[in-house]
Order: C-alpha cells, then structure tokens, then sequence
C-alpha cells in the first residue's frame, strides 16, 4: 500500500472501483454523503413528483463503502453487501408517489426489507442529478459531439448543435455503437444540425424540442402514442432506451465520490456497480 494518498483503479476490466488511500482519513457517516450530494445536486432542483435523498437509513450509520448503481434492485444490495458497501447511492428512487405499506411479496417492500437486512442504506438522486451540469444529459450530449449545449425544458434535457450537418440515419449509427436497441419514429429522410436530448424518459419533451428549434429528439421509452405525435409533429423522435441513454451516470457519479472521499478524508472505498444491467433482452 502507499504511503501516502493516492488513487488505485480496479484491475478488473468490468469493474469500476477507486479507493480512497490515505492514513489520515477521518471516515464519515451517511449525513455527510447526504450533504455533500446535497451541494453537488440540491434537492429543491428535482421535479415536484420526485423522491430524492435519504430513502432507506439511518443518516447516522457509518459508511464502510458506497456502491454506486442505476437502480434500486435486491440485486444492487447484494452486490453492495458482497463488496462490503453500506450505502448504496441510486439514480432511481426505490418507489415514487405514496407507499402505504411494506410487504415483501411487494417490490418496493422486499427492497426496503433486504436494505434493512443487510444493513445498507439507500440514498437517491434522480431528476436533481439529471439538471445538473456534467450530469447524465451532458453525457449523452457529449456523446454525440454537440456543441453549444444549452438546458431544454428547466434543464430536464439539454440541447446542442452537431459539428456538421448529418442525416438521421448516421445519428442513429453513432448512438447504436452505445445504445444497441435504437428505434426511430417521425420522418426518415432528414438532415439534422440541432438535436435535443432527455436522458431516460423524455419523449414528454417533444414540443419543447421542437419549440427550440430542435430537429429531433433522442431519447428512450417512447410510447406508442408519443411516436404518433412525432409523426404528425414532423419531428423525429429516437428511442436509444432508457438504461443505455443513463448507463454512463454510474461510473461518473462513482468517480465524483471518490474526489469528494479523498477531498473530505472520508476514506471510503467506492464502486460503480457491475451486476445490473437493462432489464431488456432480446430472445434467440
């Protein structure tokens, strides 16, 4: 081990993991993740609808080390007690609107009652992390090389315009090569310069984009409906799904961790998760 601070990547090739190596380091408590999260992505920025924050915990319980993951899965708190993790940071709450019970032979109950069982918490950060700058939408934007990237809709999204002129077809190409279950609705044959884009599920935001000027939007779980209306809004709307369109928030959120570990002294191991994948798959 080092003798002094230092950051040690794992050598697995699936894995995302940084430790935090410092002789001097203080530890710290869920609290102070919460309030460091809290600085970086203020809950008062989330959508009305949403839960962010502290869903399942004591904000006092030490953090022997944090899993970073996508969702909120009884698979996610396996992997994070395996690895030793006591609190795992979510980008999906474990439920949304009221719950009124928790039942094992219920999702959101059988999650709340494993976390409680293995002894992690759950914090979330959701529509407050994806309105942040650098967040998952400027991802996607990098992505896809936009430039001049501006904030759609309250900053849900992010707008941007591309190097060059290029046909639809050679978007949908360069979002395939990440994002291997493209779809496409609205017109086929266009040249695009200005794309707008919503991590996750936006396809809500099709007159906004279109209102700002945006020639298309790319997106995921677009309903049937909604690729109606961007057939008949003479707008193109692209489904990249909503796992691919986000997946890239997780090692990025784990990295921003790390720094704050070593910033703050925490001392604490963080992972960017490796078991969850898309909930989709495509039979033989």
């Amino acid at each position: 081990m080092p003798a002094h601070g230092g950051l040690q990547h794992s050598m697995h090739p699936d894995r995302v993991h940084f430790f935090c190596l410092r002789e001097e380091s203080v530890g710290c408590l869920v609290q102070d993740v919460m309030a460091w999260l809290e600085e970086a992505f203020p809950a008062h920025s989330a959508e009305t609808w949403d839960l962010v924050g502290l869903q399942v915990g004591d904000p006092k319980a030490e953090v022997k080390g944090i899993l970073v993951a996508l969702d909120p899965t009884c698979q996610a708190l396996e992997e994070a007690a395996s690895l030793g993790a006591s609190l795992l940071v979510t980008h999906h709450p474990v439920w949304l609107g009221s719950l009124k019970a928790v039942r094992l032979d219920e999702p959101p109950g059988r999650v709340i009652w494993r976390a409680v069982q293995r002894g992690v918490q759950i914090l979330c950060v959701h529509t407050n992390l994806d309105k942040a700058w650098g967040g998952p939408n400027d991802l996607l934007a990098d992505f896809l090389g936009l430039q001049g990237i501006e904030p759609l809709a309250g900053g849900v999204g992010r707008i941007g315009v591309l190097p060059k002129d290029m046909e639809l077809s050679e978007l949908c190409r360069i979002l395939a090569a990440n994002h291997p279950r493209v779809r496409v609705a609205g017109p086929q044959s266009l040249r695009l310069r200005r794309v707008a884009v919503c991590c996750g599920s936006g396809s809500s935001l099709l007159n906004e984009a279109r209102n700002s000027g945006a020639e298309v939007l790319v997106t995921g779980d677009v309903k049937y409906h909604d690729a109606r209306q961007a057939e008949a809004m003479g707008i193109p709307v692209v489904d990249a799904g909503h796992y691919a369109t986000e997946k890239a928030l997780v090692p990025w959120l784990a990295e921003k961790l790390e720094q704050a570990s070593l910033q703050n002294k925490w001392g604490v191991k963080v992972w960017s998760s490796r078991d969850q994948g898309d909930p989709f798959w495509e039979p033989e």
